[in-house]
């Protein structure tokens, strides 16, 4: 909003004067512009928002969005204090010496307090597994459907074949739909709905649970083009810095989506399946290296040598004379071919 409608960008890029509301009054003599030259005043800036709808819309549902993140920030921060507080007086583990514990111990000393205050009515004594089971409960449900290959994320493209299309936003919604949204299959955060436990009631649930999944569609078909909007905007911000230090990241590996959920065995938590995947890591870039495509290299190749000899030659010139940095778009020139020559 702030860079929509409270910038001058005729001042900004020196394509007409100052005016006088900028300047105070005064017939501006000096060449150069400051930024606050090309900062509307607060009044200005807000009559340009009120004169906008969708901006004023927007606003709306970030803010919307915003209280939404706050509530939910809230209800986590009184959560970690519970598991603080279990840690600290029934655990007898102190937050400070907290990383010292591992997750054994940690979990030794959870089954010897069930036995002194029976804090799980199901069950006298819990094991491992029962702990495992607890927390991992929804992993393992979408483990098993990925294994059995009950989920929808194989497509067959034309030209490209056959394609694995798994996403955040996918996850996001497939999640919703199973496990936690309206309507889902789980009345909490491990039980599963009575009715879903009757057979005789599975070709209702099954029809009920298509009609959610229309809904569903329909509600991601008409916030896509705010969601749209969302991700540009939260790639540009947040890869932006990354893209200028670290170009060569465009271009590094990592386990897909549905690599993980494939490869993931059932009650394997978080640290011991990314602890898993490091160590094959390395044998997995030995692998995928021994597919390279001749034809590519050499593109890549000449790319590099084009991209390098026009950037040799203006960081020369800027050597030699700094007055070139000045020449317009060269400084942008000189980023963006140091970019594609580390991509290459």
């Amino acid at each position: 909003t702030f860079l929509l409608c409270c910038v001058e960008y005729d001042v900004l890029f020196a394509n007409r004067p100052l005016n006088h509301s900028h300047a105070g009054g005064l017939a501006p003599d000096r060449s150069k512009v400051t930024l606050p030259d090309a900062v509307l005043p607060a009044p200005q800036c807000a009559q340009r928002i009120r004169a906008s709808g969708w901006i004023i819309f927007l606003l709306v549902m970030a803010t919307v969005f915003w209280l939404y993140r706050l509530v939910k920030v809230l209800c986590s921060l009184l959560s970690y204090w519970e598991i603080r507080t279990f840690y600290i007086k029934a655990l007898n583990i102190p937050s400070d010496g907290l990383c010292n514990y591992s997750w054994q111990e940690v979990q030794a000393r959870l089954i010897s307090l069930q036995r002194e205050q029976q804090m799980c009515v199901h069950k006298k004594e819990l094991t491992e597994l029962d702990i495992y089971h607890r927390i991992l409960r929804f992993k393992n449900y979408t483990v098993a459907m990925v294994n059995k290959s009950l989920l929808p994320v194989r497509f067959h493209v034309p030209l490209l074949g056959h394609v694995v299309f798994l996403t955040q936003g996918l996850k996001y919604n497939l999640e919703l739909l199973f496990f936690w949204g309206p309507g889902s299959l789980f009345q909490n955060k491990w039980n599963l709905q009575p009715q879903y436990k009757r057979a005789g009631s599975r070709l209702e649930l099954a029809q009920r649970l298509a009609r959610t999944m229309v809904l569903l569609g329909l509600a991601n078909l008409l916030l896509c083009p705010f969601v749209l909007v969302w991700q540009v905007l939260y790639a540009f911000f947040s890869y932006t810095e990354i893209i200028k230090r670290e170009p060569g990241s465009l271009g590094a590996r990592r386990w897909s989506l549905y690599g993980r959920h494939y490869l993931r065995h059932f009650n394997e938590l978080n640290h011991e399946l990314q602890a898993r995947l490091s160590r094959g890591y390395k044998p997995a870039t030995k692998y995928m290296n021994s597919f390279t495509s001749p034809l590519l290299t050499v593109l890549a190749k000449n790319v590099g040598f084009f991209a390098g000899s026009i950037l040799a030659v203006l960081i020369v010139l800027t050597v030699y004379d700094e007055d070139v940095l000045t020449v317009q778009h060269i400084l942008t020139a000189i980023t963006l071919l140091g970019l594609v020559v580390t991509v290459a």
